[in-house]
């Protein structure tokens, strides 16, 4: 097959736009490691209101469909849901663009664009791909729950149908029922989380299941682009301020009122401390009322910015329960920053805990948040670890395109 590049489809059925979360900045960054491969042809689906196509190279594109059917048609019912996707059980406009492809690519197995190639895919003779990204079925529980709880309250109904019928659980096993289902079509599953993998070896068979990690670009975050005094400029941080940071969506899935809440108790007991949370969600009036003026709540950063943004704090937070593998863990620790997630987030194998950052039980938050407080050169020798563990242990985006996924891909069009 030498001359001809592997011509590669991937689908991620979410939006594209400056606020999209890690599943599809995941996919800019592999498409922009795709640019300097001479044996590789890159076409990424994605959603958006308007079809465009937008080529990175001669052999690297992001393509953009219309949703048939947005899940933003049923705000009114489920309230606001943070990425918007596609409903309908099947899509046209990727049905038509699949058959041109020597490998399909999905990156969930629940929408419109999987559901499709799927069909497409058996009905073609195409092989399939997958990968997990987001913890889907863990959001269907969350958002269940909170949809009864907004139409009924929580009152007799809600406790019917949740602690009773359990239905948030019985959607959440629907959804790993159908990914399990996906899956098996699948040639080759790749997935981040260690639990996971080892539950898809035992129903796939190991010669079927990949790791995908995720990479960092260690020059843009780097501690180098520490400077306290655009900090205080940009977001009226003092520079004698201990800046907690906070990156991601400002939400319930992201769990970020437990961190919040840690912060107003230190700064109740006395300490200069501000919570510095750049997303956009919900929560923050709710933040806003509990930290006044010791939140700082920009919404989101652009992104030339965040190196310096990441580099220029002196702690990264991140109580989410629902990760597969968050980017925004990787770049903190990148940039030189001590991390501090949850106990059975899932998070812990990326980083060294009680060297580069902490583990921090539930209801801990506090007490793990004054312990940094109160002792500088800790804080400064967690981030130093950190820094060191991510240039020894991180990969880059292209080693990742490179080791993670090029190989299944090539094995699963009978190029190897």
């Amino acid at each position: 097959m030498s001359g001809r590049r592997l011509k590669v489809g991937v689908l991620v059925d979410l939006e594209r736009r400056a606020s999209a979360g890690g599943h599809v900045k995941c996919w800019e960054r592999f498409a922009r490691a795709a640019v300097s491969r001479d044996d590789l042809d890159l076409t990424v689906h994605v959603q958006n209101a308007i079809e465009v196509v937008e080529p990175l190279s001669d052999h690297v594109r992001f393509v953009s469909h219309r949703p048939v059917f947005s899940t933003e048609r049923l705000s009114w019912i489920v309230g606001n849901i943070p990425d918007h996707t596609d409903l309908s059980p099947w899509h046209p406009a990727i049905a038509r663009a699949l058959p041109g492809y020597d490998v399909v690519h999905t990156t969930d197995a629940f929408f419109a664009m999987a559901g499709t190639a799927l069909r497409v895919c058996r009905q073609k003779g195409i092989p399939l791909v997958n990968s997990v990204h987001t913890d889907t079925p863990g959001y269907t529980r969350l958002y269940t729950r909170r949809t009864v709880e907004r139409l009924f309250g929580h009152g007799f109904l809600s406790r019917l149908l949740l602690d009773r019928f359990k239905v948030d659980q019985r959607q959440e096993a629907g959804m790993l029922a159908k990914l399990r289902k996906h899956q098996s079509a699948a040639l080759f599953s790749l997935d981040s989380d260690a639990k996971a993998l080892e539950e898809m070896k035992r129903c796939l068979g190991a010669g079927r299941v990949g790791r995908l990690r995720r990479g960092i670009d260690k020059e843009f975050f780097n501690p180098k682009h520490r400077d306290r005094a655009w900090l205080k400029s940009r977001f009226g941080i003092s520079e004698t301020s201990v800046a907690v940071l906070f990156v991601g969506r400002v939400n319930a899935g992201k769990n970020v009122l437990p961190a919040a809440q840690a912060v107003a108790d230190m700064v109740a007991k006395g300490h200069d401390v501000h919570f510095l949370a750049a997303g956009e969600g919900e929560e923050i009036p709710v933040i806003r009322q509990m930290l006044g003026a010791r939140a700082c709540l920009p919404g989101n950063v652009p992104s030339t910015d965040m190196g310096r943004l990441y580099a220029s704090c002196d702690a990264f937070i991140f109580p989410s329960m629902l990760e597969v593998l968050a980017n925004v863990v990787m770049e903190a620790l990148a940039s030189g920053l001590p991390v501090l997630v949850n106990e059975g987030s899932g998070l812990e194998p990326y980083f060294e805990p009680n060297i580069s950052g902490l583990v921090v039980p539930d209801h801990g938050w506090g007490p793990a948040l004054e312990r940094l407080l109160m002792a500088p050169d800790r804080r400064r020798s967690l981030g130093l670890a950190a820094r060191q563990h991510s240039e020894r242990a991180h990969p880059s985006w292209g080693d990742v395109l490179a080791q993670d996924i090029m190989p299944f891909w090539r094995k699963a069009a009978r190029w190897e």
